[in-house]
């Protein structure tokens, strides 16, 4: 019996979609949040992206990029069908709920910081709101983080002999950055400002998530 051949584009295709499901996206993990806090179809998700006024300022998604994310997370086994019900043109809703897989993936990743500086703009902004809708503390992100950009915003005070003046300029620039954004997150750390707030749900621990 001879076995179905696989070319060499559709190899390329597979890999590509292996390494998509081992690694997931920003995109991914902000939809598998949404999904984990509740079941959801696509819809809906992408409503919440676009009116929730925390995430709406940290991230703006088209909606067909929320309806691949939920194929992508259906494929890797971190969300699957909980119901179909009908929509407002007729076709049916798919309706999705995270697996367990799908919960402990998710929670890791809002307890877990950004390794670099430009991450915060989007990433690391996107899990305080998460945060704050499923109303976790921010204290212990916030800390952990700081610990991570206290060493950058120090190396980048020290300025190289020869260094030209628009390496300097620069360089003062992304220190003076990661500078307020230690300071932001140590009032975050003592304070928690925000992370109080959540949703109306009932208020958990970061250890409760974990």
């Amino acid at each position: 019996m001879m076995r179905p051949q696989i070319t060499a584009t559709r190899a390329i295709g597979i890999l590509i979609v292996s390494m998509r499901l081992n690694r997931l996206s920003l995109l991914d993990q902000i939809v598998l949040a949404l999904v984990a806090e509740s079941p959801r179809h696509g819809f809906d998700v992408a409503e919440n992206l676009a009116t929730d006024e925390a995430l709406s300022l940290a991230v703006t998604v088209r909606r067909p990029l929320v309806y691949r994310a939920l194929d992508d997370l259906a494929a890797a086994g971190l969300i699957t069908v909980a119901r179909r019900e009908p929509g407002s043109r007729g076709a049916n809703r798919v309706v999705y709920r995270a697996t367990p897989k799908g919960r402990r993936v998710n929670t890791t990743w809002l307890n877990s910081v950004v390794s670099h500086p430009r991450d915060a703009r989007i990433e690391l902004l996107a899990k305080f709101a998460l945060r704050s809708r499923r109303g976790l503390p921010h204290q212990r992100l916030a800390a952990a983080q700081r610990r991570v950009f206290e060493p950058i915003a120090a190396a980048l005070s020290r300025s190289p002999s020869g260094e030209s003046p628009a390496a300097a300029l620069v360089r003062r620039w992304r220190r003076e950055s990661v500078t307020a954004m230690v300071a932001l997150l140590a009032d975050l750390e003592k304070n928690g400002a925000g992370g109080d707030r959540g949703s109306s749900r009932s208020r958990r621990t970061v250890s409760e998530e974990e």
